[in-house]
């Protein structure tokens, strides 16, 4: 017990180390950013579909530059994604040497490539779930499950100091994360106007994912039965496609909005002179509230 007090004690006098807390946060900012391209061009496409929807269809792909651009500029001036910039931390080898060419590469293709294709796999196997196609005996959701499991367990190893990056991507790239120099990008500006731009993205999505939601749950409702109506028990044998004033098929039919009952226009209208309300739902009515309808002849 006292051996692995002082093993701890030696973790967190490791200046070098990023804490647990560092790590977690700039994993959080770098997937806000991620993706928030895409939720911007859900929630234009979703208000004006006939100018963004075609580049709603390409999101992921834009994304996918828009990653490329930002992240190959950290790693190639800084040695470090831009959420790793951000808490002053950089990537270095094992042996803490810097990075070279080669190690950049593989970064950028780790932060870019690697989270576009795990994107399209889960948004087809998504669909294919949906569609009830059949999966292969080991299919897409064990693999995942499998892979955070893998996190988790390396996450666990890092805290206890068994390993010497959090990432099992950083561990078969060779890598680590350690406390920077200090020097961080003098474009602080832009910096902060990115990442406050993506909290406010984070934001929109769950004020239009609780808009959204609440929307379904009222179309969810079942639909009431339609209200007594004198006309009805007068008639109770109204058949589809007859007026149920004059119990005769339409003439000139027309449709009352307020409730959505269909009848002949001499009889609606003559009816709302008089009583002023939907003579089936009994809801107060007058002629304008009349809508004609067409009938396709084609």
């Amino acid at each position: 017990m006292a051996e692995r007090g002082a093993h701890l004690s030696q973790l967190l006098l490791d200046s070098s180390r990023p804490s647990i807390f560092e790590l977690v946060a700039q994993e959080g900012l770098n997937q806000a950013l991620r993706g928030t391209i895409k939720f911007f061009f859900r929630v234009c496409a979703n208000h004006y579909p006939g100018v963004f929807g075609t580049s709603f269809r390409w999101a992921n792909e834009i994304q996918l530059l828009f990653d490329f651009v930002l992240q190959n500029y950290y790693l190639k001036n800084y040695s470090a994604s831009f959420a790793e910039n951000f808490y002053v931390l950089e990537r270095v080898s094992k042996d803490d040497c810097g990075l070279d060419l080669k190690g950049k590469i593989k970064s950028l293709l780790s932060l870019t490539v690697l989270p576009y294709a795990l994107t399209k796999l889960d948004d087809y196997y998504s669909e294919a779930g949906q569609s009830n196609q059949r999966f292969p005996a080991i299919n897409y959701s064990s693999i995942r499950f499998l892979y955070d499991l893998i996190v988790l367990v390396n996450w666990m190893l890092y805290t206890w100091g068994k390993s010497a990056t959090h990432s099992p991507i950083l561990h078969l790239l060779g890598m680590k994360l350690k406390h920077g120099s200090g020097n961080t990008s003098p474009g602080i500006s832009l910096t902060k106007i990115i990442e406050l731009s993506a909290f406010f993205v984070q934001f929109l999505e769950w004020w239009f994912t609780n808009q959204t939601s609440q929307a379904k749950s009222m179309l969810s409702l079942p639909i009431p039965p339609p209200p007594h109506s004198s006309v009805q028990s007068k008639h109770p044998k109204t058949k589809q496609g007859q007026c149920p004033i004059c119990q005769q098929p339409w003439k000139n039919e027309c449709v009352l909005r307020v409730s959505g009952y269909v009848y002949c226009y001499r009889c609606i209208a003559q009816y709302l002179k008089e009583n002023s309300h939907c003579p089936v739902s009994k809801l107060p009515a007058t002629s304008n509230d009349l809508i004609r309808i067409f009938a396709n002849t084609e």
